[in-house]
């Protein structure tokens, strides 16, 4: 299981090859990010219905059909002759990750007893965090030896692998012990992906003028997205089998957690998708470098979700995920202090403290929503928890580029060189990321501590 959910982490060696795409394609830096939005985009629309679905027919269904589709979706990835044959590829591939995903975490916690499911959960997003350490080595390895389709190539046989060890799940008792009864509303579900779709692609074409998109369509769309989601939220109040039970869709808590998660990953995307470009445009790095710095990230991202099961059983998860948060912000302020004389200790320890927060965040996150769902909708909660994701990244793929590209413009204009104005941009979108998860902290500690005052007094 670990090794079929190891296909999306080990997507992080696509950002390795970002400069590589944008030359080998001749590409406008911003056109760049349709690589990750349109995969992020489809899987983010699907994973939820796909989640539903595993909870009613069986979540070894889903995980196996997802690895069939990928080992096809990156095979046509590297095959890709244009720009736009890549982005088809790149659909396929979100629909493969959003079927294996949806059920990856539930199949996870079942394997063991409930009193089990932080370590469970702590040691599948561990196994994660190694592909995350693993795809930036390998991607750099694979541009420098056959080019850019190399980070895709040498996901295929891992795909192939884990279809081949399925026969060790063939004992399938705990899954199906915990299926809904309830039909798979299908309707519902090709509602929710219409407007998740609508609502991703529309923040997606706000910084996209530059490549002829019109400044007004961008709205239209949100509102299409806007009317399909309010149209699926009456549906679900209609109706006698909703996704989640009304008693969490009403727990201001629950929202909030989720909320807190679109913001991590938002401001955290700015890591993956900015520090890439400085190091082979101001540091000079060649991409087996960039490779194992970014590692450093990843690394991070280990050692925060294989500690993560201790600091949870010591703190709880709601503090734990605060804790984390703090190191998230504290990671992005020290990201924006890089200079364009980099210094290695500086730009390993920032990385490594983002990458240990943001870790220790998703397992306490996960818990939190798997928690509060019943066992019976387990496939919903953890396909709840990649959504909240992947709507972050796509704003933040949208955003930070768009940050970035407009500021260095306007520095070159007022007569700055190319790499002052590269660092100007850079340092910007840093402060920016940490503000913004600093400001929801702060009022998500406020609220917290309100909450807590008013019910000293109550008990008083």
């Amino acid at each position: 299981m670990g090794l079929g959910a190891s296909i999306a982490p080990l997507d992080f060696a696509v950002n390795i090859a970002f400069p590589a795409i944008t030359q080998a394609f001749a590409l406008q830096t911003a056109s760049i990010r349709w690589v990750a939005v349109s995969y992020v985009l489809t899987y983010g629309s699907l994973m939820l219905g796909f989640g539903a679905l595993g909870d009613r027919i069986g979540y070894r269904r889903v995980f196996r059909a997802g690895l069939m589709l990928a080992a096809i979706a990156f095979a046509a990835c590297a095959l890709a002759p244009t720009y736009g044959w890549l982005l088809a590829a790149r659909v396929a591939q979100g629909i493969a990750v959003a079927l294996t995903l949806s059920c990856a975490p539930a199949m996870a916690t079942l394997l063991f007893d409930e009193s089990r499911r932080t370590w469970a959960l702590s040691t599948y997003t561990a196994m994660a965090a190694i592909a995350g350490v693993l795809a930036p080595i390998a991607g750099g390895l694979m541009i420098a030896m056959i080019d850019w389709p190399g980070v895709y190539w040498f996901r295929v046989p891992i795909a192939l692998l884990a279809l081949a060890g399925m026969r060790h799940l063939a004992r399938d008792e705990p899954f199906r012990s915990t299926r809904s009864a309830q039909p798979f509303d299908t309707g519902g579900s090709a509602m929710l992906a219409a407007s998740m779709g609508l609502l991703l692609l529309a923040p997606a074409l706000l910084g996209a003028r530059a490549e002829g998109v019109p400044l007004w369509a961008p709205w239209p769309i949100a509102l299409a997205g806007v009317a399909s989601m309010a149209a699926f939220i009456r549906r679900q109040r209609n109706t006698d089998r909703p996704f989640m039970p009304p008693e969490v869709t009403r727990d201001t808590d629950f929202w909030l957690i989720n909320l807190a998660a679109v913001v991590v990953q938002f401001a955290s995307f700015a890591v993956p998708l900015i520090t890439p470009y400085f190091l082979v445009r101001v540091a000079g790095w060649d991409t087996p470098a960039v490779g194992a710095l970014m590692a450093v990230w990843a690394i991070g991202s280990l050692a925060g979700s294989s500690g993560a099961s201790g600091i949870i059983s010591r703190l709880g998860a709601p503090r734990s995920a605060f804790v984390a948060m703090l190191g998230i912000i504290v990671g992005l302020g020290a990201i924006a202090c890089w200079r364009s004389t980099p210094s290695v200790a500086l730009m390993a320890g920032s990385l490594l403290v983002h990458g240990a927060g943001l870790g220790l965040f998703q397992v306490a996150y996960t818990d939190i929503v798997i928690a509060a769902l019943p066992i019976n909708a387990r496939g919903v909660a953890g396909s709840l928890t990649m959504v909240t994701r992947t709507i972050g990244l796509v704003i933040g793929a949208s955003l930070w580029i768009a940050v970035l590209q407009s500021i260095q413009t306007s520095a070159q204009t007022a007569g700055a060189s190319l790499i002052a104005a590269f660092m100007s941009a850079f340092a910007t979108v840093f402060i920016c990321a940490a503000l913004t998860a600093g400001s929801f902290l702060s009022g998500w500690w406020l609220r917290r501590s309100r909450m807590k005052r008013a019910e000293t007094g109550a008990t008083l």
